[in-house]
Order: structure tokens, then sequence, then C-alpha cells
């Protein structure tokens, strides 16, 4: 039986905000990279104009 106290309640709110903030760091991330892909892609294409 786990003992449920307001530390251990505070310590999960804690962890899951921990998960949250890093989830959002790598989505984060994942956007510059495919940015940075765009950006690469369009560098070296030529368009017909």
């Amino acid at each position: 039986m786990k003992l449920t106290t307001p530390f251990t309640i505070l310590n999960q709110n804690f962890r899951e905000t921990d998960l949250i903030k890093e989830a959002m760091n790598n989505r984060r991330l994942a956007t510059e990279r495919l940015h940075l892909d765009y950006r690469k892609m369009y560098k070296n294409h030529q368009f017909p104009y």
C-alpha cells in the first residue's frame, strides 16, 4: 500500500510538469529542425520564374 501524503502529491505534480516541459522543448526542437530543413531545400532549389 502506498502512503499518500501532500508531499507525494506535490512531487507527482512536479514530475508531471517536468515531463510536460521536456515534451514542449522536444517539440520546439523538432519544429526548428523542420524549418531548417525547409530553408535548406528552398535555398538549394532553383525556381523556374
